[in-house]
């Protein structure tokens, strides 16, 4: 990748990259790229596009974000690929506070630990959250 300056135009420069990639494959320098500009959504991006990517690496990225669904979506891809760890990832989302996200991550997320979720929920302002996790967790099996 070339020098770039400002970070709008490193973006748009990554952004370009994995396009390019889409076609013609995963490269080292575009992860070390995306991983120099330290952008969330880039490092989704190319961890859900691309097998190759180190999740390891692109994770400290993932949990820097102030968007915590990136850490849902990031944890969907590391458990799916059987790539490592989650529960940083876990308790993160546990640690936003976010209802709808520990619910999602509960239910969705292969490995979560869903007694510590159920655990936040119970501590949730709002109690709908528990509820809704109480019977997601029925619907998938688990007795609750």
């Amino acid at each position: 990748m070339s020098q770039v300056n400002n970070m709008e135009d490193q973006t748009t420069v990554a952004i370009e990259a994995l396009r390019k990639a889409k076609t013609e494959g995963f490269t080292q320098d575009l992860q070390d790229f995306i991983i120099g500009i330290q952008d969330a959504e880039l490092a989704y991006r190319l961890a859900h596009d691309f097998h190759e990517a180190d999740l390891e690496i692109l994770e400290p990225i993932i949990l820097d974000s102030d968007i915590t669904r990136y850490a849902y979506e990031f944890a969907l891809i590391k458990a799916e690929r059987r790539a490592g760890s989650i529960e940083l990832l876990q308790e993160h989302v546990i640690g936003s506070g976010d209802g709808g996200l520990m619910l999602l991550f509960a239910a969705d997320v292969e490995g979560a630990d869903t007694e510590l979720f159920e655990e936040a929920l119970e501590n949730h302002p709002d109690p709908k959250f528990l509820q809704h996790f109480e019977h997601e967790m029925r619907l998938l099996g688990k007795h609750y």
